[in-house]
This record gives C-alpha cells, sequence and structure tokens, in this order.
C-alpha cells in the first residue's frame, strides 16, 4: 500500500489568508497615510532647518553674508514661491539679496504634498519674504516665520509646522494643529 502526504495549502485555507491579509491592510491604511503626511512635513522641515544652518554658517566661514531664497532650477533666486524649491547661497558682495556672482550651495527640491508659506517674524513690517538672509556674524537681517503644511491637511490635524528664524539668526520649531 502506498501512502501519500499531501503538501502545500488547500484553496480554503489560502482564500482565509488573503482574506485575514486584506482586512488588516484595511485597518492599517489609514494609519499608514497619517505616518507618511507625518515623515513628508518633518522632511520638508528639517530641509529648511539645513538650508539656513548650511547659509548662516557659510556665512560665518567665508566672513560674507548668505541667505536662502525661492528657487524653481536651483541656479538662482527668481522670485519664484517657495513651493517650486529653494536654494542656500553664499552673498559674495554682502548685498543681502541674490545678485550676480552670488553662488548657489545648494538646490532643495520641492515636495507637491506640502504648501509653505514665509511672512516677516515678529516686530518686522508686514510683505512677502523673499530672501532669508544671513550677516557675516550669523545674525539673520530679518525675521521670518515659515510655515510648511500638509496640502491635505485638515483642521486640527498636527501636520502643520511653524519655523522661526530670529534675528539672532536662531531658528524655532513648533508643530501647530491645521487651520
Amino acid at each position: 500500500m502506498t501512502s501519500s502526504t499531501s503538501r502545500g495549502f488547500t484553496l480554503v485555507e489560502l482564500m482565509i489568508t488573503i482574506a485575514v491579509l486584506a482586512i488588516g491592510s484595511a485597518l492599517a491604511y489609514p494609519s499608514f497615510s497619517g505616518v507618511i503626511k507625518s515623515n513628508r512635513v518633518a522632511t520638508s522641515t528639517n530641509s529648511l532647518i539645513a538650508a539656513f544652518n548650511l547659509a548662516r554658517s557659510e556665512a560665518i566661514r567665508s566672513n560674507r553674508g548668505g541667505g536662502v531664497c525661492p528657487s524653481s532650477a536651483g541656479a538662482q533666486c527668481d522670485g519664484a514661491d517657495w513651493n517650486q524649491g529653494f536654494i542656500a547661497f553664499t552673498d559674495v558682495d554682502n548685498s543681502g539679496g541674490w545678485s550676480a556672482g552670488d553662488k548657489v550651495i545648494r538646490f532643495f527640491e520641492p515636495n507637491d504634498a506640502l504648501t509653505l508659506s514665509a511672512g516677516p517674524g515678529d516686530n518686522e513690517p508686514a510683505g512677502t519674504v523673499d530672501v532669508i538672509a544671513f550677516q557675516r556674524s550669523g545674525r539673520a537681517a530679518h525675521a521670518v516665520k515659515i510655515t510648511v503644511k500638509a496640502t491635505s491637511c485638515k483642521t486640527g490635524q498636527q501636520y502643520q509646522r511653524l519655523l522661526q528664524v530670529t534675528k539672532s539668526g536662531q531658528t524655532r520649531l513648533e508643530t501647530q494643529a491645521c487651520t
């Protein structure tokens, strides 16, 4: 008499496994999408902080100015929106902004899932912020506030960050609820 041993899964076992996996995935997806949003905001916030620190340290190191400004192509400050990318640069002529002869240190690419907006800091005149300039001492020319927010952020969700560059050149970070 021959004895046959069966190996593998039956169709019923396979269908039950797939159903359990589908239910588990459906439950985990909303939480996972929140993690993705949070990581995108954190990554862009860290990129901005890195750009500020890079421009500031370059201004001190070279004994010239430095700055961060919006740039769509990464070759110069072109007055573009902050959402199209930004650069850190060395201000060779100490003009407090981008001019011919200044050198791009690094280009930071945009993230379409986020919205960046820059405005004047506390006790600064109202207006738009085109350049965040650092003097050769490392001090910022003006206090600035930049908001980084997930595009799909709903009221009350914690996917918004406020970066404040003080006149001393330091950067402060604050987590905020979306409005």
